[in-house]
């Protein structure tokens, strides 16, 4: 199957991108205006996250919303043949902002989030970084689709390790001169270890995982913000959040990284996931902050 899946997309991959747009305006068709795919969690999620916002105003978000999801899925597909200069001309960043690690001879972790496309910006990073970047992923539980995204996200010699196999590759990983990755808004698996914070108006479940990293190894903790300027460009900002992280109380990089992300989503709301189910997770009482 994964070959079948591979041969039949990487000849998409190499139509310009213009094609894959217009491939992109028609599964929008089908997804939002036919099968109303997740239309209500949507509905809610963005309700919940900007009560002051109008109906029509939210209207307006969500009708963005699915074009730039959209443009997300062509994109990723333009990633299996995509070249080193061309996605260096379609997203700028910052790198710069890299450079203490090498300068302090220390590992950095970036905290990055579900913005679009966090696809190109993986793969993009390691081509600019001084450090290899490694990122964690969960695995997809169709197999020919799990193998595929590993192929593009690794094609530009990104490290990615599972997500439960982290605590016997950490130390290993962490001995060798390394970015670590995290999309960091995903939805922990085991809610008794999430850090709640108060993100967009609900208590929200994120992991420890990072936070726990950076304090162990005091690794340059950085924060990313994808921004699209129009379809096809974007630009990443990258800043220095934390220099030294074992200096801070527990809970306090998560909960700056929190603020970060919700300052950055309602900057540019269309530009993040609403149709997840984010907030599958209840907060209770009994549980500690």
């Amino acid at each position: 199957m994964y070959y079948l899946l591979f041969g039949s997309l990487y000849p998409l991959s190499l139509l310009p991108m213009p094609l894959l747009y217009l491939l992109s305006d028609f599964l929008r068709l089908i997804l939002y205006k036919m099968l109303r795919y997740r239309v209500g969690v949507v509905e809610e999620n963005l309700r919940l996250a900007f009560p002051e916002k109008s109906v029509e105003e939210r209207q307006h978000v969500m009708d963005k919303y699915y074009l730039h999801l959209c443009d997300s899925i062509v994109e990723t597909i333009k990633l299996i043949s995509i070249s080193r200069a061309e996605l260096n001309r379609r997203v700028k960043c910052n790198w710069d902002m890299f450079e203490s690690m090498t300068l302090q001879n220390r590992n950095g972790q970036g905290y990055m989030s579900h913005q679009f496309n966090w696809e190109w910006g993986t793969v993009v990073c390691n081509w600019n970084a001084p450090r290899r970047f490694h990122g964690l992923y969960l695995r997809i539980s169709n197999p020919a689709m799990d193998r595929l995204m590993y192929y593009i996200r690794s094609r530009s010699g990104t490290g990615l390790t599972e997500i439960d196999d982290m605590q016997q590759q950490m130390s290993t990983i962490q001995s060798q001169e390394t970015l670590w990755g995290f999309i960091a808004d995903q939805n922990p698996a085991v809610v008794r270890r999430a850090s709640w914070h108060t993100f967009l108006n609900r208590k929200t479940a994120f992991f420890k995982a990072p936070e726990l990293l950076a304090r162990r190894y005091n690794n340059l903790v950085y924060f990313g913000e994808i921004i699209r300027l129009r379809r096809g460009y974007y630009e990443i900002k990258l800043k220095l959040a934390f220099e030294n992280p074992k200096d801070t109380k527990d809970g306090e990089i998560t909960e700056a990284y929190v603020r970060h992300l919700e300052e950055s989503i309602k900057r540019q709301p269309e530009n993040w996931v609403w149709s997840h189910r984010r907030w599958k997770h209840v907060f209770s009482e009994q549980r500690p902050e």
